[in-house]
């Protein structure tokens, strides 16, 4: 079904700016250049076609017509800006709960970004903070692409990507904004709501208690994923001493279908 403003309105319970692009670069660019209007309210870019569709750490997202839905959630920074850290947790727990909602799919978290089912990657999210030209925050832009089939992908895709399957599009990119916007207003006004999220993102996360594989400027190590932060950071434990991961990539070591039923 094809993404339309209205219908996504529909299910909204905020007042956001909605524009909806048949093609377009990123919705996170599109957001960028308008950071201006999205620090006044909150504004919604969404598309069902990227050419340059990103991903953390400079990847390329793979945004064809007709497979998903991408989009970003701009929203005004007030006072303290939200880490992005801990916007890319809310971000996921927003995602999977949507998800599990409208599909009954066991949606989960790797951290720190990326949203699987059944052991197949369906969702990736990009969270970016805009600064003004005096260095102060602007807004703040969650970014979401969630693949909706998989059947036109390429064959080298086949082991890793998959989809969530029939949920109405318009319904879901509002589900998730409704749940984000409630968690980025709660994040910003209580210690006790951060809390909450990553407790929440701790029981979503399927890396707590397995063997993982990251790299540093040391490397590749192999350790245990023991717990989410209170930055949300991923704490390790290696060779019996414990610390924490604020950024990179990991591997789960091995990943097997029934670690995600």
């Amino acid at each position: 079904m094809a993404i339309n403003r209205k219908k996504i309105e529909k299910f909204l319970k905020n007042q956001i700016s909605i524009r909806v692009f048949e093609e377009i670069d990123s919705t996170n660019n599109e957001a960028k250049r308008r950071a201006s209007e999205a620090s006044l309210s909150p504004a919604l870019y969404v598309t069902d076609c990227q050419t340059a569709g990103r991903g953390r750490r400079g990847h390329d997202f793979y945004s064809p017509k007709g497979s998903g839905l991408y989009f970003s959630l701009a929203l005004p920074v007030g006072g303290q800006p939200t880490s992005i850290q801990l916007l890319t947790c809310a971000s996921a727990v927003a995602v999977c709960g949507a998800i599990r909602a409208l599909s009954g799919k066991n949606a989960q978290v790797k951290w720190v970004n990326d949203i699987f089912i059944d052991g197949k990657k369906v969702a990736g999210i990009l969270a970016e903070l805009v600064l003004d030209s005096q260095n102060k925050p602007l807004s703040v832009i969650i970014g979401i692409g969630i693949n909706l089939t998989t059947a036109h992908f390429p064959a080298e895709f086949a082991a890793t990507a998959g989809s969530v399957g029939n949920i109405e599009p318009n319904r879901l990119c509002a589900e998730i904004c409704n749940r984000l916007f409630d968690l980025y207003t709660a994040l910003n006004s209580s210690t006790e709501a951060v809390s909450r999220m990553i407790d929440e993102y701790s029981k979503l996360n399927f890396v707590l208690g397995r063997e993982i594989t990251y790299t540093d400027r040391d490397g590749t190590h192999t350790a245990k994923a023991a717990a989410i932060a209170p930055d949300g950071s991923l704490i390790i434990s290696e060779n019996g001493e414990s610390k924490a991961l604020h950024s990179g990539e990991i591997s789960v070591n091995p990943v097997k279908k029934s670690d995600f039923t």
